[in-house]
């Protein structure tokens, strides 16, 4: 009886030591979980040196203090390109060139001769030779910069009818500072063939209210400040109204006429 009772004591007793072994090896069965957390706190762990390094880029433009040589050199040059910009913007608001005037006076007609011709396919017409000086009067009131001036277009008028066009080829011509500039331009014909309105033409000249003519002038202008930084441009107008006689003024060696100008746009 004594033998069977210690036999039962072993076999619970193994029992409970196996029960036990399972207890502590059980808890290997939920080990994935904790290999996936660990896992994903390591893959979490891989995006922070890239913030990191992301972050370093704006502590170069942050206000705070820092020791680092390239922080002081970022903080220099950005707060000197700040100061350059805001003191070439308070340069150009207070020496702004004034808008340039510009005024037009015919200074002389050279020729102005109507005569009998025949064109290139051989029609018999009025064939016009004429040679116009004109005056374009620049007030540039900066006290710093220089106008510079595009050459202009200027275009004589009969009715509706352009008979000549001058558009000059070449640089830009200047308007010094502070100053008024006087340029002299050239426009005419050479043996233009006029058809209808020469015969117009020659009637009005020897008629007592004078043949009545139209010289526009337009051009573009501008100034350059702070090395091209900054370019105020100006489109200018300007037209003259010639009433012109048919004698001949041999002292001024000029056709006589009367001028009317006045500026339509500046």
């Amino acid at each position: 009886m004594a033998m069977r009772m210690e036999e039962t004591d072993e076999e619970e007793a193994l029992y409970q030591y196996q029960y036990g072994l399972y207890l502590m090896q059980s808890p290997s069965t939920i080990s994935p979980a904790n290999t996936l957390t660990y896992s994903s706190s390591n893959k979490y762990s891989h995006h922070l040196p890239k913030f990191d390094v992301d972050s370093n880029w704006t502590k170069y433009l942050s206000l705070s203090y820092s020791n680092s040589g390239a922080w002081i050199l970022m903080q220099l040059a950005w707060r000197f390109l700040v100061s350059f910009m805001i003191a070439l913007l308070v340069f150009y608001v207070a020496a702004k060139p004034p808008h340039p005037h510009l005024s037009l006076q015919v200074a002389g007609i050279r020729q102005f001769r109507l005569g009998e011709g025949v064109d290139a396919s051989g029609v018999t017409t009025k064939l016009l030779t004429s040679n116009f000086s004109i005056n374009l009067l620049v007030d540039n009131h900066s006290n710093l910069f220089a106008l510079h001036i595009h050459p202009p277009i200027i275009k004589l008028i009969f009715g509706r009818l352009t008979f000549a066009i001058s558009q000059i080829q070449g640089r830009e011509v200047y308007g010094g500072s502070d100053d008024l500039t006087v340029l002299r331009f050239n426009v005419g014909t050479k043996n233009k063939a006029m058809y209808g309105a020469g015969r117009s033409m020659q009637d009005f000249l020897e008629s007592e209210k004078g043949l009545p003519l139209v010289i526009r002038v337009s051009l573009r202008s501008r100034f350059i400040v702070i090395w091209g930084i900054f370019e105020p441009k100006y489109h200018h107008e300007a037209q003259c109204l010639v009433v012109l006689d048919d004698s001949y003024d041999k002292k001024h060696r000029t056709q006589v006429y009367n001028s009317t100008c006045h500026v339509i746009n500046s």
